[in-house]
């Protein structure tokens, strides 16, 4: 065997944490998967309250992909199933006219991986995700402009001698851009660009020589997006993200190798999307999606089903005398 092919099997024996099925950075794991909003980009109560969004996936992904998008042979399979709950706190009034939100998002992962090392499985909390203050302005009826800051601590479930894992063991600022246009009679869209600032895993070790090393996960662009059309309660549409990994990854100070054996910094680009379906009842709205990656670099190809559902865990009454509230 080739040095390159042993350095991409060793690397298999370690991947972990693909919930959408196509990263790269360390053990191709990042602490955000593109496409994973769906159909709620931007997408706020204008009342005070809290609610959340229970989302429930199933990814699986096959094959691995050089620098160039070369599938490279090695036996690899990848599959995941997580439940992730969105708390979402909508403060009374504004901030420079804009609404302001809270958010904590919390993960449950499943995987099972089988590759030339053999099958294991990882159960855990993959990092949360808190966004202390998210700020939207209402541009027009049907336009929203929103900012906001996640963060995602190493909250993870994560042991350095483990074949697999559901948390990185870092953390990731991910400050966020969404603007959304929706008219409830029509067309909807929303785009989000954000920015992967990511911390470094100083407990990683080397497939080789089983020593601790520093491993730092290369900063990244991702974008999220929806299209749709609103037919009644019913919305038709798509999607999906996009990822691009601008920096490399680096072990120890030194470029980073690919799972082809190439000392490219391992960096990810990647596109995914997929049909939707979403219906709303009102305070509630239930979403299927379908993402499939038509295209990866340094990565995974896979396929995610997503279910979704919305809902109001509480909203106070409206004072005395006032009208009826808008939804």
């Amino acid at each position: 065997m080739t040095r390159g092919l042993k350095r991409s099997a060793s690397a298999a024996l370690i991947l972990a944490g693909m919930i959408q099925g196509a990263c790269a950075a360390e053990n191709a794991a990042t602490n955000y998967p593109a496409g994973s909003p769906g159909v709620f980009i931007a997408s706020f109560p204008p009342i005070p309250g809290l609610f959340a969004i229970s989302q429930t996936s199933y990814t699986s992904a096959s094959g691995l992909y050089d620098g160039h998008g070369n599938k490279l042979p090695i036996n690899f399979k990848l599959s995941a199933v997580s439940e992730t709950m969105r708390f979402l706190a909508s403060y009374p009034g504004d901030f420079f006219g804009a609404h302001v939100y809270s958010q904590l998002v919390v993960p449950f992962v499943h995987l099972e991986s089988t590759n030339p090392g053999g099958s294991f499985q990882a159960n855990g909390l993959a990092n949360i995700t808190f966004s202390p203050i998210i700020l939207s302005w209402a541009l027009s009826p049907v336009q929203t402009f929103t900012v906001g800051l996640d963060l995602m601590p190493n909250t993870g479930t994560y042991s350095a001698r483990q074949p697999l894992n559901v948390g990185t063991n870092y953390t990731t600022i991910s400050p966020v851009l969404a603007y959304r246009y929706a008219d409830p009679k029509g067309f909807e869209f929303a785009v989000s660009p954000r920015l992967l600032l990511n911390g470094t895993n100083n407990d990683s070790v080397n497939a080789f020589t089983q020593l601790t090393q520093q491993y730092r996960s290369g900063d990244a662009l991702m974008v999220d997006f929806n299209a749709g059309y609103n037919i009644g309660a019913w919305k038709l549409g798509i999607v999906g993200g996009y990822t691009h990994q601008y920096q490399d990854d680096k072990v120890n100070g030194v470029k980073a190798f690919n799972f082809a054996g190439v000392q490219d910094g391992n960096r990810l680009r990647s596109l995914n999307a997929g049909p939707s379906l979403t219906y709303n009842a009102g305070p509630f709205q239930i979403n299927v999606n379908y993402q499939h990656t038509f295209y990866v670099e340094n990565g995974s190809r896979g396929d995610t089903v997503w279910a979704n559902l919305a809902f109001p865990l509480w909203v106070p009454a409206p004072p005395a005398g006032a009208g009826p509230v808008e939804r």
